[in-house]
């Protein structure tokens, strides 16, 4: 009897186990990805959670990282998947597949106010010619024509770890450009006036160029590394992901960070 209590127990808790997860995330992208203390914030985590919430049979950890360290992980295979890379397999052969897109994301030139070549109808990359853009460390924006000319040595770049380094060499006249997202780059300025490192006047100091397109935000997995729930896992992420914009879930998401738009 002892035994066929065991052996039910044992089957139960089998039952109740769930596979753990870990989702990479970058560590310094708000409002859409960021880490404070131990937890990671930002509207890609909070689509994630809402998400995997329905996926019952797994634990899902969210890890946040610095963005090159966590796409090195994914390409070696030593992660499982990562948010929110854009779409970009020629670049990224290691990432395959994608989820389905989370969000949509304005990027634009954001530059000095001084650099009279900035401004919305700018021929980019031509007009920033002998200028040095700040770029995020790991990614992969402004188009093939911008890093075609960074190869021709027409412009120069310097990695760094964020937008708020980027803003802040800008001010300082240590570079005269960057390229990310809009919403990122202004929700950083109003982070960095709270903390009293951007006074009000130094807003008018920088300066919105062209939008260079629209981009969206993906959940990217790793084509290598051994992870045998990988093909259930997709399925059910691109499914839940799917009745949580039918249901407008994405968008209470958003709103819950920047506020209501109006309609």
């Amino acid at each position: 009897m002892r035994i066929l209590c065991g052996l039910l127990l044992g089957f139960t808790l089998m039952a109740d186990a769930k596979t753990r997860v870990e989702i990479l995330a970058d560590a310094s992208y708000p409002p859409y990805s960021w880490q404070e203390g131990d937890e990671v914030k930002g509207i890609y985590a909070d689509i994630v959670r809402a998400v995997v919430a329905g996926m019952e049979e797994y634990e899902v950890v969210i890890k946040a990282l610095p963005w090159r360290r966590g796409l090195t992980m994914i390409e070696k295979g030593h992660g499982f998947a990562i948010f929110p890379p854009y779409y970009n397999p020629d670049n990224r052969p290691w990432m395959w597949p994608y989820s389905q897109p989370m969000l949509e994301e304005a990027v634009v030139v954001m530059c000095g106010s001084k650099l009279e070549s900035n401004h919305p109808d700018a021929s980019f990359p031509e007009d920033y010619y002998g200028l040095r853009f700040g770029i995020n460390a790991g990614f992969v924006v402004g188009g093939e024509k911008f890093w075609q000319s960074v190869k021709d040595k027409k412009i120069d770049v310097e990695e760094v770890k964020s937008n708020r380094e980027n803003l802040l060499k800008i001010l300082r006249g240590r570079v005269d450009c960057t390229i990310n997202d809009r919403l990122s780059l202004f929700y950083e300025q109003l982070n960095m006036m709270k903390s009293n490192e951007l006074a009000l006047m130094d807003m008018s100091l920088l300066k919105q160029g062209p939008v260079l397109g629209r981009e969206q935000g993906f959940l990217g997995y790793s084509r290598d590394g051994k992870f045998p729930f990988k093909e259930d896992f997709i399925m059910k992420f691109d499914k839940g992901l799917y009745q949580l914009k039918k249901q407008d879930g994405v968008t209470q998401i958003v709103e819950n960070y920047l506020g209501k738009s109006p309609r």
